[in-house]
This record gives structure tokens, C-alpha cells and sequence, in this order.
């Protein structure tokens, strides 16, 4: 009985073992899975995306490609579960952030994504941490949320970079703020005096830009 029983043990580890040799290497199954992703076949990339995260659970990316995928396929509640897996896996990652946040709108979450994004705030508070509750704020409709979030990315960035002044001048603009528009664009010209878009804006606005019409981004002062 003991050989038999052995014998038993050895033919199921030999099975296993086919079986694990049998399957292809993880890499593969992602490229094959985002290959169809990106030529659009998402029903055909599921069930692959869904091999890479039950063969790795602990993958990050596996489970924000798995909740991308859903979100295409328009199964938002799947999809938040998985973009929040990533990111709690990853919660320095700002894409799987932005996943998390992306499905949290697409659910109808809003209380959660504000949740969500009130503690990224108060645990962080950085430039870009204060751009996605404005960006988000701005998405859902919450014009004064998201003019506070962006003024607060400018003042803790300090005028050190364009984009916090790019989504002000975009803000005023969405808002019909003409004057504080042009104020942004201005400033963002600071950092680059030939900049095609910024130029071609304030020209459709009616302003003829130049060195003389250059605004120092506040905080640089």
C-alpha cells in the first residue's frame, strides 16, 4: 500500500509538473494580452489579463491592466476592485492612482473618490497631488473644489514649473475667466518664451505676446 501510495504521489507531482512546463512564461501572456488590448480586441485580452493576476496576485501592474481592460469593457465595479488592489500594492504609483480614480467615476463613486483623494492630500500633499484633486474636481463639476486644489499645486510648487500654470490658464478658460486666463499663460511664457501653444493662445485672445508681456510665475519673486 505504501509503494502504491508512493507510486500515486510521484504521478500527480509528474502531472504538476507538465502542466506548470506546459504553460507560457508570464511575460508572454502579458504581451499577448496588452497586444490585444491595444488593438482594441479587449474581450480577447480579459481572460489573459486575468491568467497574469491569478498566477501573480501580488503583480501591481498585472491588476491595473486587468482593471484598464474592465474599464474598456465598461465592467466599472470589476475594474475599481482591481485599480484598487494596484494601488494599494503600489499607493506611490500616481497611474494606478489615477486608475483607482478613473474607475471610482466610472462606478458613480463620488464620495469614495474624494475620500480617496482628500487622504492622498493630507498624507502627501504634493504638486501633483493637489493636480488630481483639481483635475477630478473639475471632471465632476466642482468649480471651486478644483480652482482651490490648482491654486494650492501653484503655491506649493512655487513657480518652479509650467504645468501647475497650464491647468489654471485651462481652468479660467473651461470657466470663461478670460483675465485670468491670459494671467497663466503669461506666466507659464516665463519658462519658455517661443512656446507654440501658449503663443498661439494668447494671439486668439487678442494679446501680442513678447519679452515685455512675460508674467514671473507667482512664488518665483
Amino acid at each position: 500500500m505504501k509503494r502504491a501510495g508512493a507510486r500515486t504521489a510521484l504521478a500527480v507531482g509528474l502531472a504538476l509538473a507538465i502542466a506548470g512546463c506546459s504553460q507560457k512564461p508570464i511575460a508572454q501572456v502579458r504581451a499577448d494580452a496588452n497586444a490585444a488590448y491595444f488593438d482594441g480586441a479587449y474581450e480577447a485580452a480579459l481572460p489573459l489579463y486575468e491568467e497574469v493576476v491569478n498566477r501573480h496576485p501580488g503583480d501591481a501592474k498585472g491588476h491595473f491592466e486587468l482593471g484598464r481592460n474592465l474599464l474598456k469593457l465598461g465592467k466599472a465595479s470589476e475594474a475599481r476592485e482591481q485599480m484598487i488592489l494596484a494601488y494599494n500594492l503600489e499607493p506611490a504609483n500616481m497611474e494606478y492612482f489615477d486608475g483607482m480614480a478613473d474607475a471610482y467615476v466610472a462606478a458613480g463613486n463620488e464620495d469614495d473618490l474624494f475620500a480617496a483623494l482628500d487622504h492622498r492630500v493630507r498624507d502627501r500633499g504634493g504638486v501633483a497631488d493637489y493636480m488630481a484633486m483639481g483635475r477630478y474636481a473639475e471632471k465632476l463639476g466642482h468649480a471651486d473644489e478644483a480652482q482651490r486644489a490648482y491654486l494650492s499645486a501653484a503655491e506649493i510648487d512655487g513657480g518652479k514649473t509650467r504645468a501647475p500654470q497650464m491647468a489654471l490658464a485651462n481652468f479660467y478658460k473651461s470657466i470663461g475667466d478670460e483675465a485670468n486666463e491670459i494671467k497663466r499663460l503669461r506666466m507659464a511664457l516665463w519658462f519658455d518664451q517661443a512656446d507654440g501653444e501658449v503663443n498661439t493662445r494668447l494671439r486668439a485672445l487678442g494679446q501680442v505676446p513678447g519679452p515685455s508681456f512675460v508674467l514671473t510665475p507667482a512664488g518665483r519673486e
